[in-house]
């Protein structure tokens, strides 16, 4: 039969091992509740980059679609070769300076949704 010294001395390991996996679910648990505290700061900041990039996008398609607007305008006008070449060039531009906003804000938003995507798989 086992002894009742050894019966003692079996459960006080026990206890202590216990005591151990306690400790360190506590300190796993701390861990976690900071990371997911970082996670959630991360992701608000995020969104609210996304707003404001949203809203630059906005005010830049606004302002694109005027100057568009605008050259229009100056091309009813126009009655000189050399105005109309201005005025192709200013297109141009317009063209390229829309096309470059709708690629920033493209890649732009695919590097929210990876960050995000990271984030996520962190949790």
């Amino acid at each position: 039969m086992i002894s009742r010294k050894k019966t003692q001395q079996t459960l006080e390991a026990l206890r202590e091992e216990m005591a151990a996996i306690r400790t360190e679910m506590a300190e796993q648990m701390a861990v976690l509740a900071s990371e997911r505290t970082a996670a959630t700061t991360v992701a608000e900041r995020i969104t609210g980059l996304e707003a404001r990039v949203s809203g630059m996008g906005s005010e830049l398609s606004r302002q694109l679609h005027e100057l568009g607007t605008d050259i229009e305008e100056l091309t009813k006008r126009a009655q000189d070769t050399g105005v109309a070449e201005i005025i192709d060039a200013l297109k141009a531009t317009q063209i390229r300076l829309a096309t470059e906003q709708a690629r920033y804000e493209i890649t732009f938003r695919e590097d929210l949704a990876s960050l995000a995507n990271q984030l996520l798989k962190r949790q």
